[in-house]
């Protein structure tokens, strides 16, 4: 069974879930050859997506101007909101911009991608993918409960006081997942509907946004991670024969050892601005939530939303962060698989190129916030204290 799996699994199966995600809202990141070309029903739903979205937006913004905050926690509620659809905006906006070069970089892993069952199983594959399959899965699924939770607990409350309510003339209360302002009644009947079903569609599309770029992101590192764990085997594996065997094995592991880093500046580059936004995004959305939940929401249901969006903002920063120390704990093995093998058992020659590429290998791959920062475990807990200490200033402020 395993066997079967490694030798099935292609490039493209381990992108497939964030590219679906896209394409349910009808966007097409890549053409991967003549055929793959974007549907006509494809090209319908972004349009009237991307129509809703931008109205819903509107909306959001114009509720600065033509509604009214009841308290501070309704205005930090709005705000909340606002910078959630802020940052899925931004990871979408940055992947469709780098496209091209990230379908370059995906093309060039998958020329050095294993084609033999020998190196598919010297590769791992079906575990690599049941690895980062089942961190995407768990992902997308605590990302998607929380909107939903989002979308459907306004009409489920409304409904069930509604329902049981005592007294024969009770309205039912037009709640909506999201703070905004409409040009027409939005308090019931057809306006009603079509506010709560705009809003539910703006929600989905962000959803979508988000664990899109996320996922892509996450999947493109663990392709060049899977690279990394493949030289190394390969060196560590390696067994000395005569020089020109040597150095015939030692130029591919050189050659493919640069490409790796090449690949990983490439996508570094791609993403920093993105990565640097969300993580200051990210920071204030922690803040928002969690004044949310200290100060704004009794102990029912509605605090337990923003729990979990507590929980779904902070597992997304963390998993952005623990791809991107796997990335430097991976590229960092090769220098020493390169100072470990048998570089004794070789010829002289060998072992005065060897210490070159003992040198070039020093310096780890990683991921950075447009190079004020790298991306790690470290800066996921710099990014929890940033949000506690603002957290705490911010509630201080709320309490004077």
């Amino acid at each position: 069974m395993v066997l079967a799996t490694d030798n099935s699994l292609r490039l493209n199966d381990f992108i497939r879930f964030p590219l679906q995600c896209y394409s349910v809202v009808g966007i097409k990141i890549f053409q991967w050859d003549a055929n793959d070309v974007m549907t006509t029903k494809e090209k319908c739903i972004f349009i009237f997506l991307v129509i809703n979205f931008i109205v819903c937006w509107f909306t959001k913004v114009l509720f600065i101007v033509f509604g009214e905050f009841v308290d501070m926690v309704h205005a930090t509620q709005w705000m909340l909101y606002l910078v959630f659809a802020m940052n899925g905006c931004f990871k979408t906006i940055s992947v469709a911009i780098g496209r091209q070069k990230l379908y370059t970089v995906l093309k060039d892993i998958e020329r050095i991608f294993p084609q033999t069952l020998k190196e598919r199983q010297e590769f791992r594959l079906s575990h690599h993918y049941a690895y980062i399959m089942r961190h995407s899965k768990f992902m997308s699924i605590q990302h998607c409960s929380i909107a939903l939770m989002f979308i459907v607990f306004p009409l489920v409350q409304s409904s069930i006081e509604y329902l049981i309510s005592d007294a024969e003339n009770t309205e039912f209360v037009a709640r909506t997942p999201y703070i905004m302002v409409y040009p027409f009644d939005a308090t019931g009947g057809i306006g009603y509907a079509v506010a709560y079903l705009s809003q539910l569609m703006g929600g989905f599309t962000i959803s979508c946004f988000f664990i899109g770029s996320d996922m892509l992101l996450m999947c493109t590192i663990y392709l060049v991670i899977m690279q990394y764990d493949y030289l190394c085997y390969r060196i560590d594996n390696f067994k000395a024969k005569d020089f020109d065997s040597d150095m015939k094995e030692l130029k591919i592991v050189l050659e493919r050892h640069n490409l790796l880093n090449v690949v990983s500046k490439t996508v570094n580059d791609i993403f920093s601005i993105s990565i640097l936004l969300n993580y200051m995004i990210s920071i204030l959305i922690i803040v928002l939530i969690s004044i949310q939940i200290t100060k704004g929401s009794d102990l029912d249901l509605d605090m337990i939303k923003f729990v979990g969006f507590f929980a779904s903002s902070t597992t997304q920063v963390y998993y952005i962060c623990m791809f991107g120390n796997l990335l430097i704990d991976y590229s960092s093995r090769v220098s020493e698989s390169l100072i470990g093998q048998e570089w004794y058992a070789t010829d002289i020659r060998y072992r005065r190129m060897l210490v070159l590429a003992i040198a070039r290998s020093q310096r780890p791959s990683h991921l950075t916030a447009f190079k004020f920062f790298t991306i790690s475990m470290e800066s996921y807990g710099n990014l929890m204290t940033s949000a506690y200490q603002l957290f705490t200033l911010l509630k201080t402020q709320m309490e004077q």
